[in-house]
């Protein structure tokens, strides 16, 4: 399975190439950097591994939740490769991500940073199968929630929120949970075109200017 797959809506950049059953991989804790860091590592990687564009199976990318920006860099590259090569695209959510890293014997709560006070969560069984779709919720919601889920369960998310979640766990090196993702997802492999972002929330942008517009209540 050969293909090259990345994450711009994360904190952490990541590119990831399989070619002929080895795989290339860079993660950047920087994320402003993706933007200048993505083509470069994509064109490193491609070189490292002896691989085309040409010789890719698929493309994958990231499709949120997250930033929004970030995640229409990704989704922007991806699609322009998957054209040029007509090749297929797959998608992966920043929570199926975070999930992929448990051991395959819990139930696991992803969740990440939504700004503003909010959280993004989503729940899979032990065979990362959905149990709970992705939704937005407060810190306090958060809470109350965690309290309904029957154990075990592992909760995996990012190092902004560790504090916040003491018993969670926070990957470091998303190399193999990447992998497993997109290849697990392969099978929906869809034309660029019909590939959708996953965005829960509304940009930031368009929350101030509908709160700056509203209208006062008697």
């Amino acid at each position: 399975m050969n293909y090259l797959a990345v994450d711009t809506a994360s904190k952490i950049l990541k590119v990831l190439v399989s070619f002929n059953g080895k795989r290339e991989y860079f993660q950047c804790a920087d994320f402003k950097a993706a933007s200048v860091s993505l083509m470069p590592e994509v064109d490193r990687l491609m070189k490292a591994s002896g691989a085309t564009l040409d010789d890719m199976d698929f493309f994958a990318c990231v499709t949120g939740p997250g930033s929004f920006t970030g995640i229409r860099i990704g989704m922007a590259t991806v699609k322009a490769f998957a054209y040029v090569t007509s090749k297929p695209v797959v998608s992966v959510t920043a929570l199926e991500l975070l999930a992929y890293n448990n051991s395959g014997e819990e139930t696991a709560l992803a969740v990440c940073d939504a700004s503003n006070g909010m959280r993004y969560v989503a729940v899979y069984d032990d065979k990362m199968r959905m149990i709970m779709p992705p939704r937005c919720l407060s810190a306090g919601e958060l809470s109350e929630f965690v309290e309904t889920v029957d154990e075990p369960y592992g909760i995996y998310t990012e190092a902004e929120l560790a504090d916040e979640l003491p018993s969670a766990k926070v990957p470091e090196d998303f190399e193999k949970a990447f992998a497993l993702a997109v290849e697990h997802n392969s099978a929906d492999a869809k034309s660029g075109n019909a590939v959708e972002p996953l965005y829960i929330r509304k940009p930031q942008a368009e929350r101030d200017l509908e709160a700056k517009h509203a209208t006062p209540r008697d």
